[in-house]
């Protein structure tokens, strides 16, 4: 009894400590321009990466996201969707964050 005891502990600390490894850190880059952010809205694109992020596969342009604008906040961050996009993308050396500019 005491050995299936020590085996069932050994594989659920293996699976806790896969499952830790597998969530990345919680990350968030925050940018303030000018004066900031004054609440007028928020626009989101996602970034997409490969070769585990060496490799730019598509331009978020975050001056046209603020277009014009003298204040605002760009926030570079691992989203949910993120999350869930990792076990998909993962595989074939992708990756992906969401960038957000607040108005």
């Amino acid at each position: 009894m005491n050995k299936t005891m020590n085996k069932h502990a050994g594989l659920w600390s293996l699976l806790l400590v896969l499952i830790l490894l597998s969530l990345p850190a919680c990350q968030v880059h925050v940018h303030r321009v000018g004066g900031g952010a004054t609440g007028l809205g928020s626009e989101s694109q996602r970034q997409y990466y490969g070769v585990f992020g060496l490799w730019r596969v598509n331009e978020v342009d975050v001056q046209r996201m603020a277009s014009d604008l003298t204040g605002y906040e760009v926030h570079t961050e691992y989203s949910f969707v993120d999350f869930l996009l990792m076990p998909i993308l993962l595989p074939i050396t992708g990756m992906s964050r969401t960038i957000t500019v607040y108005r």
